[in-house]
């Protein structure tokens, strides 16, 4: 079909853009809403670009083309991504190519840092609870130039794909908080030296709160003691001035913290929520953690007994792998013990938990003081330490303290999917000591972490779900919180 004239009326190329740009727009009313993204190529200005959603059907995008070619008239054929529209203009052809491309799903890129992701978290909660913003659905947050343009600048650096990305996680949270928190009163959820976080990591690293408890005298740091990311905070400065009050560096100490924490927290005046990434089309589930002696245990957990728990460590003999893992229910919940930190330097051990729930989100790590204190409760002979150094330095002082790991492995092979002798891993861990030393020393340390925890706790799930517990920051030792995963 030949371009349509539009007569002795005398219009600018422009005019026929904005009127072309206006005809899209309009399109997007209906089902399709906000599926559709329209944008106009800079080069030359006469490119539009309509990137749509991956969830917008192809007979939708064909209505649009049609629709176009019976507004305009279209040169070339309508089944292929770009068609060419136009009008005639004081006798000229006056036309414009338009690209229908699908957009593609976010995968990998630029790894969104946490505090960015956390920041995003408080400026939705912040939108809703002081400014009245209402978010019905994801798409509404993107839709709020205001919400957007906050968004921006944190997520500078990032195109609005990633901020998308996110959107559902934000709707859910901000949605999960609501029904159980609404009001003008809050203050605003901040994230510079003014937050709650910042002011009880400075009580830690003066050792104010961790002052004389045990066995909460282990904390070292903030996180050890409480997965909160963000404060939602009831007027604020009255909220301070009673901890203040109640907290000074010759009264305080954890459990006195912990207590007033869950005054507040019963009283909806302070609330630290602990912030997991929502997986598409799945929905946010808020619990409230270490308030009640009920939610200081997971009631799924504490059904498990050692028929459900399960051992990877194969790879302690298998060629450079060094993770290994505890599995609970066929990994609905596990934990991951491998070496911390750079994967080409010298480090120790840590102990990771995850949740299969919650894909890509992990449970916490657990304070290592915590685990070397919950291996030698009720332990005999425990003689590991998660330290690098205690471990042999070279091939040779491997093979002179031979006999000792051949104790270790004779322990914990029973537990090895595949088998292997000895001898094959003695070897095996004499080449790694070459070049690999890290991954030897590694290996070595999972295999006397095994042999002390099995030699010991083989029959006891208990043992193995406090340590569970201890990543996930559950028990009467940590801080009251909410959980919205």
């Amino acid at each position: 079909m030949a371009i349509k004239s539009i007569g002795n009326k005398i219009e600018k190329s422009g005019g026929v853009l904005d009127e072309l740009n206006k005809k899209i727009k309009q399109l997007q009313s209906g089902k399709l809403g906000d599926l559709i993204d329209i944008n106009f190529k800079k080069d030359t200005g006469k490119v539009i670009n309509v990137v749509y959603k991956s969830e917008v059907k192809a007979d939708s995008i064909q209505k649009i083309k049609a629709h176009l070619q019976k507004q305009f008239g279209v040169i070339g054929d309508i089944k292929k991504d770009t068609i060419k529209v136009g009008r005639v203009v004081r006798g000229k052809n006056v036309s414009f190519d338009v690209n229908f491309k699908k957009k593609k799903p976010v995968t990998g890129g630029k790894v969104i840092n946490t505090e960015v992701q956390e920041k995003g978290t408080t400026i939705v909660l912040n939108q809703v609870l002081r400014k009245n913003k209402t978010f019905n659905k994801k798409e509404d947050i993107m839709a709020d130039k205001d919400t957007l343009t906050k968004l921006r600048t944190v997520f500078k650096g990032y195109d609005d794909d990633r901020i998308e990305d996110w959107t559902h996680s934000y709707y859910e949270q901000q949605k999960e908080f609501l029904k159980k928190f609404k009001s003008s009163q809050w203050d605003e959820f901040k994230y510079d030296n003014q937050t709650f976080v910042k002011f009880f990591e400075t009580h830690i690293k003066n050792k104010i709160v961790a002052n004389n408890l045990k066995p909460l005298d282990l904390v070292k740091k903030y996180t050890e003691w409480n997965p909160a990311d963000i404060w939602a905070v009831y007027q604020m400065n009255k909220v301070k001035e009673e901890i203040d009050k109640n907290i000074t560096p010759k009264t305080s100490n954890v459990a006195e913290l912990n207590n007033l924490l869950i005054n507040l927290f019963k009283d909806r005046k302070l609330v630290g929520l602990s912030l997991k990434k929502i997986a598409p089309k799945q929905s946010a589930n808020l619990k409230f953690v270490n308030i009640t002696p009920s939610n200081m245990k997971i009631a799924e957990i504490e059904k498990y007994k050692m028929d459900d728990i399960e051992f990877a460590v194969d790879n302690i003999f298998q060629g450079e792998a060094i993770a290994t893992a505890v599995k609970f229910d066929k990994g609905t919940f596990k934990i991951d013990i491998g070496h911390a930190g750079s994967r080409s330097a010298a480090g120790n051990l840590n102990f990771n938990t995850a949740i299969k729930a919650t894909p890509g989100a992990r449970g916490g790590q657990a304070p290592i003081a915590m685990v070397l204190k919950l291996l030698k409760n009720n332990g005999t002979n425990i003689t590991f330490v998660n330290d690098h150094n205690k471990y042999p330095k070279s091939g040779e002082e491997f093979i002179n303290e031979s006999s000792t790991f051949e104790d270790y492995y004779k322990v914990v092979k029973p537990y090895f999917k595949k088998t292997q002798k000895y001898s094959q891993f003695e070897k095996s861990i004499s080449t790694l000591y070459k070049d690999k030393k890290f991954i030897a020393q590694t290996k070595l340390m999972e295999l006397h972490f095994f042999h002390d925890a099995l030699k010991n706790y083989s029959k006891n799930a208990e043992f193995w779900t406090d340590l569970l517990y201890l990543g996930m920051k559950i028990g009467k030792g940590f801080a009251p919180h909410a959980k919205i995963s």
